[in-house]
């Protein structure tokens, strides 16, 4: 049955609903519904309130991200454990970047802690690291945040038996993290960094609507918002006395009806996905974390909001329920799909190792609809041709997400159908073929031996020459790496390694001119001509800077380019600009000419720059 949600993906950049902390999801839950049982006697001279549950979600008018009871808000308990654990050793940054200036502040503001207290913070948190890696021993600690009640009790309001068990061994944290917040007088720095995570927070909005719509459009569904109790109570209420007899009369004393006991009434639990920005943790962290029925997606310093892990993160929201509704079909696979999970050997990540045959089906899933969604490019700042998702989707199978392939070959396949996935969601999990499963990349060896080698070619490919003036080896690793970020097309995450690279070294000339070519490659994945224009501009002053601070004895090449590369964006913007054309193919010129002044140098732009000139004169 196709269902018509194609409005859906129109009309999905959703409007903002931001709500500040203190985030409660109880009360979130309540006030979904809490126009709808607003008496119309109340407000006699206002329309009757129509409750926007009872209407499918395609026939909704102006959706919001409340309608799928989505939320992006700040959350103070979050705010106060990471600056805990910045406090206990967690200063990772990805490749060695230095910290954001906002984790720098917070150790400025919490430089005279007691040193006993932070003793205690860093016993812990070492102590229940068991080898992983900094963001991996972070999760469980954010789990148990979103577990405690609000500063400053920070009192468990989970109960035990629900919760994970790597979030059980560390509930004692929440004795240290009161004591610290106490100490420290913590609520006195809070309105400064609930400023800044508001912040953020307010550039999520449109992000996620888009993101999630997209999902929703993709698979033709609606989430599942609301799942039936987990239990239902025993009735406790006593039945009524019987009636006495008078022996007499041989009749009762009292006949008239005894008033019955009223069925009690269990509400369904109610499902929530909330965004919460994590400006304490790394850049670009996103760790999705659920409490009871709160999906709970935590997402680190960006320059750009996180579009792609919102988009993993519904997915997970959506995809969750559907699974766990498949017990039969679930059973039916278990043992097959952990003997092929099991022949991955040492490859094998020992967390798929340890999770349900469920999460191991959704995972699979997930990133299956991910990639998909990446060749598509449908919600995301990159488009992927399939052998890079054939690639991606084959380092996911080697850690255990053992049968994305089989889902991405049935999501592609009932694409064209545009059927709802509930539809069809028994049926994928009924015909996996687990012998062709488990010679998937056997099957695929050729296809992925050739795009490996493309890999490999693009990363050794010739380069401008290496010599980078003005700067280290932290310093060569970082441009190195947000080089090999933009081969790729993840130009978000190559800026904010560019931007942290530039506030160490604000003049460095290779740092320019890779954030000049990251905002002219943006320019190309936007909509508005007017936004593209501001882009391409703020490009062309990027170069500006690089030529400006090119070292006259080793980066003559990088000078070259960038008046080059300024020229033709300034010739684009005369083509698609009448207005500025004049202006700007005169600026163009001139650039072109700055370039072939400096001669014939390895590595530069000579030939482009004279062949350019020539062309204007024909």
């Amino acid at each position: 049955m196709r269902t018509h949600l194609s409005s859906i993906s129109l009309v999905f950049v959703m409007a903002l609903s931001f709500v500040t902390f203190p985030y409660n999801s109880q009360a979130a839950a309540q006030d979904t519904g809490k126009k709808a049982r607003q008496s119309p006697s109340e407000t006699p001279q206002s329309p009757p309130i129509v409750d926007r549950r009872k209407i499918p979600l395609a026939e909704r008018p102006n959706l919001t991200l409340e309608d799928v009871n989505t939320f992006v808000a700040v959350d103070k308990r979050i705010i106060v454990m990471m600056a805990a654990l910045n406090m206990a050793g967690y200063d990772y940054e990805p490749a060695g970047r230095p910290l954001s200036a906002l984790r720098l502040q917070l150790r400025e503001d919490l430089k005279d802690t007691n040193p006993d207290l932070i003793r205690k913070l860093r016993n812990h948190f070492q102590a229940h690291r068991e080898g992983k890696t900094d963001p991996a021993a972070v999760a469980p600690y954010l789990s148990l945040a979103l577990s405690l009640t609000e500063p400053p009790a920070f009192t468990l309001d989970v109960a035990a038996d629900r919760l994970p068990d790597d979030v059980r061994e560390i509930t004692d944290f929440a004795l240290i993290l009161e004591e610290f917040y106490r100490e420290t007088r913590f609520s006195r720095l809070l309105p400064k960094y609930m400023e800044a995570y508001v912040k953020t927070a307010q550039t999520y909005g449109e992000p996620a609507g888009l993101a999630l719509g997209n999902v929703l459009y993709y698979l033709h569904t609606e989430p599942v918002l609301e799942l039936p109790p987990l239990y239902v109570p025993r009735r406790t209420t006593p039945p009524p006395p019987a009636p006495k007899q008078n022996k007499k009369k041989g009749k009762n004393e009292d006949l008239t009806p005894q008033p019955q006991p009223t069925p009690l009434e269990i509400p369904n639990r109610v499902r929530q996905f909330v965004i919460l920005p994590d400006m304490f943790s790394s850049a670009g962290s996103a760790n999705l974390r659920v409490v009871r029925d709160v999906y709970f997606l935590l997402l680190g310093p960006t320059t750009e909001p996180n579009i792609e892990a919102m988009r993993r993160g519904f997915l997970s929201f959506v995809i969750d329920p559907l699974t766990e509704r498949q017990v039969r079909e679930v059973a039916g696979i278990r043992n097959e799909l952990k003997s092929l999970m099991e022949s991955r050997g040492d490859r094998l990540d020992q967390d798929y190792a340890r999770q349900s045959a469920y999460y191991l089906i959704t995972d699979s899933i997930v990133r299956a609809t991910d990639a998909r969604l990446d060749v598509l490019g449908i919600a995301a700042r990159r488009t992927w041709p399939e052998d890079e998702a054939i690639y991606q989707l084959s380092l996911a199978y080697d850690r255990g997400a053992v049968l994305v392939y089989h889902f991405y070959d049935q999501l592609k396949a009932f694409e064209p159908v545009g059927v709802n996935i509930r539809d069809f969601f028994s049926s994928i999990l009924k015909n996996i073929d687990f012998e062709r499963e488990a010679q998937r990349l056997k099957e695929y060896d050729q296809r992925l031996a050739r795009y490996r080698q493309l890999r490999t070619e693009a990363t050794l490919a010739p380069v401008p020459p290496p010599t980078i003036s003005n700067a280290d080896e932290k310093l060569v690793a970082m441009i190195v790496e947000a080089d090999q970020m933009m081969k790729t097309r993840r130009y978000s995450d190559a800026r904010t390694v560019l931007e942290s690279a530039l506030r160490d070294r604000p003049n460095n000339a290779r740092v320019l001119f890779g954030l000049a070519e990251v905002t002219s490659k943006q320019a190309s994945t936007l909509d508005d001509p007017d936004r593209v224009e501001e882009s391409l501009y703020a490009a062309i002053e990027f170069y500006r800077q690089a030529a400006k601070n090119s070292s006259p004895e080793t980066e003559q090449w990088l000078a070259q380019r960038s008046y080059v590369a300024a020229a033709r964006i300034l010739d684009f913007i005369a083509e698609n600009n009448p207005a500025v054309a004049v202006s700007a193919t005169a600026d163009a010129t001139a650039a072109y000419e700055l370039a072939i002044k400096i001669g014939k140098v390895d590595g530069g732009a000579y030939d482009e720059a004279e062949k350019a000139l020539k062309d204007r004169k024909k």
